[in-house]
């Protein structure tokens, strides 16, 4: 069994590459150089991570680092909320929860994050170090320098963020390279929330290994779709400014806090539409499933429908089950590997982390199975983040505006291949 699985990830793999190159708007201008060397230095990365000591033990470390920072900002929430962080035994008496409540872990987290990444901006070190990496993916990929320093600063900032970066050459960037751009944004999560699913329980390394895989990933994907045919403005010479944006330390420190608290309140009203309107659309659908089994006598059991409990989440676990089985899922869980998969981009990563954790409590799937689901479900890619790219990248280059709109469906499709394609190696070698 394990070999047939590990076979249909490999398989999954070269037909996520063909899907692409069906895709590509222009299959002769293809770099084999960028996505034959982007495929390797992405299967290497796993192979680091995963199968080596050293690599394991990087990582390891990171996911510490991470939790330490996780464990601080509870500490905080602790001086803000008392007993409504500091006693899970009275959280999970009164509301039922795994000990705590979430908008309380996701707000905090979300604040002490965008502190510590404020802070290392004023410092200038977080972009010494995105244009370290980005000179290496322009030096080994062939990538021009403004797409590689965007698609290496979204796993530390995130979406949009990450493009602002680079604000003074989006203006002249190529299709190519803004189509770049968003599907390194799309195929990752950024610091604040590998903090944040670490605190449902989820596998912090795992989370750093996928992020971390989408930066040579996420050039695979996007170039054989839409190859570079023009000349990059930043093909060769390209910087990051590090000019101090507050005015000291503390400054940075306030900024980094209202920031936090912004998105956190944003995800929070987010998830309060997506899980009201999900039940409201499954109370439909209960209806309906029931009308067709009592007064048609249609039963779809035979392809795993309960009519009788019909619901969004049944649906989509049965569509996206088929990428489940070949990314490399177990064959006894690619109903639920689909259903978190297909959450994540019809919804958010957020809800399908949630459900993961659900799923981790219960334990309803495998070991390999809860490893892939984590790199599927890692990234941005969802319907909502296509508004956010077009409306936030948007405000920084306008004449931009239609390149955007045009290119958002096909970003969020590459994005959710890079996921898909991390996922499938980290199956070949578990």
């Amino acid at each position: 069994m394990q070999i047939l699985e590990k076979l249909l990830g490999l398989i999954g793999i070269v037909l996520i590459l063909g899907i692409c190159y069906l895709m590509s708007n222009n299959k002769k201008k293809i770099n084999l150089k960028t996505v034959s060397v982007g495929l390797l230095l992405q299967f290497l990365l796993a192979v680091f991570i995963i199968k080596t000591p050293i690599g394991e033990n990087i990582f390891s470390f990171l996911a510490k680092v991470i939790n330490k920072i996780l464990a601080a900002s509870i500490e905080g929430a602790n001086f803000v909320f008392g007993w409504l962080t500091n006693s899970p035994e009275k959280i999970t008496e009164i509301f039922g929860s795994k000990g705590f409540i979430f908008a309380i872990v996701l707000m905090s987290t979300m604040i002490f994050i965008l502190v510590i990444v404020n802070m290392l901006y004023y410092w200038g070190i977080m972009q010494r170090i995105i244009l370290f990496l980005g000179k290496i993916m322009n030096k080994i990929l062939g990538v021009s320098g403004a797409e590689a320093l965007s698609n290496c600063a979204s796993p530390f900032v995130g979406n949009v963020a990450a493009q602002s970066l680079i604000k003074h050459y989006l203006p002249n960037l190529t299709r190519s390279e803004l189509l770049a751009s968003m599907t390194g944004s799309m195929s990752c999560i950024s610091a604040s929330c590998i903090a944040m699913y670490s605190g449902f329980g989820i596998e912090t390394q795992y989370l750093l290994a996928a992020s971390v895989m989408a930066i040579p990933g996420s050039f695979v994907v996007s170039k054989i779709i839409y190859p570079e045919v023009n000349d990059p403005e930043t093909k060769k010479d390209f910087k990051i400014s590090r000019r101090r944006t507050d005015v000291n330390i503390l400054a940075s420190i306030s900024k980094g806090a209202c920031e936090g608290m912004r998105v956190s309140i944003n995800i929070i009203a987010v998830l309060i539409a997506l899980v009201a309107l999900i039940t409201f659309c499954n109370s439909i659908l209960l209806k309906f499933g029931l009308f067709l089994f009592n007064n048609l006598h249609l039963n779809f059991s035979g392809i795993g429908i309960d009519l009788q409990n019909l619901s969004i989440q049944m649906i989509v676990g049965k569509v996206f089950s088929i990428f489940a089985l070949f990314i490399g899922a177990s064959i006894q869980n690619i109903d639920q590997v689909g259903r978190l998969i297909g959450e994540k981009l019809i919804l958010n990563e957020t809800i399908g982390y949630a459900d993961l954790a659900n799923y981790m409590d219960l334990a309803l799937l495998t070991k390999k199975s809860e490893i892939i689901a984590t790199f599927a479900l890692c990234g941005f890619a969802n319907l909502s983040t296509v508004a956010i790219q077009i409306s936030g990248i948007g405000e920084l280059a306008p004449n931009q505006r239609k390149n955007l709109a045009r290119l958002g469906m096909k970003a969020l499709i590459a994005g959710t291949f890079v996921s898909y394609i991390s996922a499938a190696m980290a199956g070949l070698l578990l």
